[in-house]
């Protein structure tokens, strides 16, 4: 697995430095943003360093980043705090499980894709599910009860082709488990 580590600058909006408290779950997301890259949605969170304090600003961040050709991108330390489930309202799952404050507790994951429609490519899926398996395996997680949905957590529409195709969704934490047979328990953790 080829994963790059281009670390965002610690910044109030989104690397905040702050450790997490432990992890729970595995969020998934769409950038939302069709046909551009990992290292584009990177820079897009390391640019969010550069706002003032207005009221406007806009906090966001992630763990990962995996592209459409399936180039994965490291942009905070798993042992790290991202913002990337922040809302007013949690759904009263993710509030039972994650507490009231879930980014404190999940790594996140963004999946870039080449359409509106929010479809992943092969090479994007591929490549969550290796490291969905490697947190799930350095974490001690169940992929079919931690890894979650963002919409499961604040119920926006997100990832949208997951959220439009949910048994796409536990065909992928299905795969994640099979992936995990393959992990060696002399892994490094990322």
């Amino acid at each position: 697995m080829n994963t790059e580590r281009h670390l965002l600058t610690k910044n109030p909006f989104s690397r905040p430095g702050k450790a997490l408290q432990e992890v729970k779950a595995i969020v998934l997301h769409w950038v939302n943003n069709p046909s551009t890259s990992a290292m584009q949605n990177r820079n897009y969170f390391e640019s969010l360093k550069n706002q003032k304090f207005t009221g406007e600003e806009v906090y966001t961040s992630a763990h990962f980043i995996i592209g459409i050709d399936g180039k994965i991108i490291q942009c905070l330390p798993t042992d790290e705090m991202a913002y990337h489930v922040g809302a007013k309202l949690y759904t009263p799952e993710a509030v039972s499980r994650l507490g009231h404050y879930p980014n404190n507790c999940t790594i996140g994951i963004e999946l870039c894709h080449p359409k509106a429609d929010g479809e992943f490519t092969e090479e994007t899926l591929g490549s969550a599910i290796s490291v969905a398996a490697i947190l799930c395996k350095a974490f001690e997680l169940d992929p079919e009860k931690n890894i979650w949905t963002h919409h499961q957590v604040t119920g926006k529409d997100c990832p949208k082709w997951f959220v439009n195709h949910p048994e796409q969704f536990e065909k992928f934490k299905s795969d994640v488990r099979l992936s995990m047979e393959n992990v060696s328990s002399d892994f490094e953790k990322l």
